[in-house]
């Protein structure tokens, strides 16, 4: 399977520089709010049936912890069970909504189960950096109104480009 290839090549004097995000949902599975999966499904144009049934399914769940003598009782509202043959596609009818989005022609985006790549080209660093940043601002808008977060510590930035580095080249004294 081949991704789509940023393609970083000479125009002229100008270089096309490149830059490549890695999100990664922080919970993932467990932080699929309910109500984004139902509309997920409306906008499928998913059976009624099918609809209802799953609009029961997520309909007055309940966490029971129960130790000794106590017992804790909670109201459920988010979770794609782990195991179950429904979490996954309920997962991606949440995650497609992403694709709905409209991003500027120098963006790609790519999911693969619970990550996001955000890939942006510009003419300049600056260039591609700014249309990255924009691109983040939609992205961040859509968590938010799908109570989703990302992950810090699994999310990865990288700058591509031609460029070549250069370092600074010591000239050693012997004495």
């Amino acid at each position: 399977m081949q991704l789509w290839r940023l393609k970083i090549h000479r125009t002229g004097t100008r270089k096309k520089e490149g830059r490549y995000n890695d999100l990664g949902v922080k919970g993932a599975f467990n932080a699929a709010w309910w109500p984004s999966v139902l509309k997920g499904l409306k906008d499928a144009e998913c059976p009624r049936n099918l609809y209802y049934l799953s609009q029961g399914y997520f309909s007055q769940r309940t966490a029971v912890m129960t130790t000794n003598n106590i017992r804790l009782e909670r109201r459920v509202t988010i979770v794609c069970p782990h195991g179950s043959c429904c979490g996954p596609g309920f997962w991606n009818l949440l995650y497609n909504s992403i694709f709905k989005l409209e991003f500027t022609r120098h963006t790609k985006i790519i999911a693969f189960v619970d990550d996001l790549m955000i890939l942006t080209k510009g003419e300049s660093i600056v260039e591609a950096e700014n249309y990255m940043n924009l691109e983040l601002r939609k992205i961040s808008d859509w968590t938010q109104k799908n109570k989703l977060k990302f992950n810090e510590n699994k999310s990865r930035v990288m700058l591509m480009s031609r460029r070549k580095r250069k370092e600074k080249k010591r000239k050693w004294k012997y004495t």
